[in-house]
């Protein structure tokens, strides 16, 4: 029998309209919050069932696994982004591994997400945490800690990035290996038939979009395959908080420009860097009137189920694991925080799989 999954912060959140940050200071008693929101967000968590992580220890033999254990809490610290990015599946999954590693180890959790970066989290100005898990935004430039009292402050800890970690960003990073991804994609559209694909990408500059797209594109050269790219012109400089998710006006645009070209040039199959990049595409080849899986192949990345479930043809995609980088991330952190002094930056992958489904015809 297959047990239920554990409800994590961000469900919480998502569930009673506020923000993690806000269901992070409900849970540690803060003061900062107003008793109606206070009430609102305990209710929330008792009738989803949330426990937290304190009440979740396992003291089993398998807990430690050679890592520290006991007390010492470790932060999160979302910024640079819209709200939604933590609402985003993929991030929820990441945040469910990392309250799963912790719970194992007798470690508790506390979460601030700060989108204009422009405050430091209570729980670092008052030394309650031992080490940090960093999420940033994955495009243009992280400014420099001299620059950015946040940044100044997390450097000042052992840290770890999440899933994404900007040139000249300082520290230890847990991540999926994109190149395999890429690598998956191309091979299985290879495998189906396809001699002609393309990558489509909607945000130029996005650091993990980037990555996917140069190693698809060696990949399916490789292969022998004609590889084009659809994307976007590059946006202006942005300021943070940067939005989460993508422009539907920028995927629309990207297929109506797939839609146009010549059906003996156009690729037969587009690799998609993300589902939620995925599901704007399925809607707007529905309006263009193309069927997917027939006309148009389909392959994603990152396997966000709560994303993908209502799509037809279901959605075959790479699934990055992202829980199991979130209880990397912690194996990481912890590691850190016991070698302060060890100079150099690790980098932790995760190695991806396929999951297929029926959105990639065969030829």
């Amino acid at each position: 029998m297959t047990s239920k999954p554990k409800i994590t912060i961000t469900e919480v959140a998502r569930a009673a309209g506020v923000s993690v940050g806000t269901v992070s200071r409900v849970f540690n008693n803060r003061s900062d919050v107003n008793a109606g929101i206070r009430e609102k967000v305990w209710a929330t968590a008792n009738r989803l069932g949330y426990q937290r992580i304190r009440q979740r220890r396992n003291s089993g033999p398998a807990a430690g696994e050679g890592l520290p254990t006991g007390t010492g809490d470790i932060g999160i610290v979302f910024f640079g982004m819209e709200d939604t990015l933590v609402q985003l599946p993929i991030i929820s999954y990441a945040v469910q591994g990392i309250e799963s590693r912790l719970s194992t180890l007798g470690r508790s959790l506390l979460l601030a997400n700060i989108p204009a970066a422009n405050r430091i989290p209570h729980f670092i100005g008052e030394g309650r945490v031992k080490g940090l898990i960093l999420k940033g935004p994955n495009q243009g430039e992280l400014p420099s800690a001299s620059q950015v009292e946040l940044i100044r402050a997390c450097y000042s800890l052992p840290h770890i990035w999440l899933m994404g970690r900007l040139p000249g960003a300082k520290g230890d990073h847990a991540n999926f290996d994109t190149d395999i991804a890429a690598r998956l994609a191309a091979e299985h559209l290879h495998a189906k038939g396809h001699r002609r694909v393309g990558f489509l990408n909607p945000k130029p500059g996005q650091n993990q979009f980037e990555r996917l797209k140069s190693s698809f594109l060696f990949s399916a050269q490789r292969l022998g395959m004609e590889a084009s790219l659809l994307e976007s012109a590059p946006r202006a400089n942005a300021t943070w908080p940067l939005p989460a998710t993508t422009s539907q006006d920028a995927v629309a645009e990207l297929c109506t420009r797939w839609a146009q070209a010549r059906p003996s040039e156009r690729p037969t199959a587009l690799f998609i860097p993300s589902d939620r990049t995925a599901v704007q595409v399925y809607s707007t080849v529905k309006q263009l009137g193309i069927r997917i899986g027939t006309e148009l192949s389909l392959i994603s990345c990152n396997n966000e189920r709560a994303l993908i479930g209502i799509l037809h043809p279901d959605l075959t995609t790479i699934d990055v694991h992202a829980d199991i980088i979130g209880q990397r991330a912690v194996d990481q952190l912890l590691w850190r925080i016991e070698h302060p002094a060890d100079p150099h930056p690790v980098q932790v992958l995760v190695e991806p799989s396929l999951v297929e489904r029926h959105s990639v015809a065969q030829l």
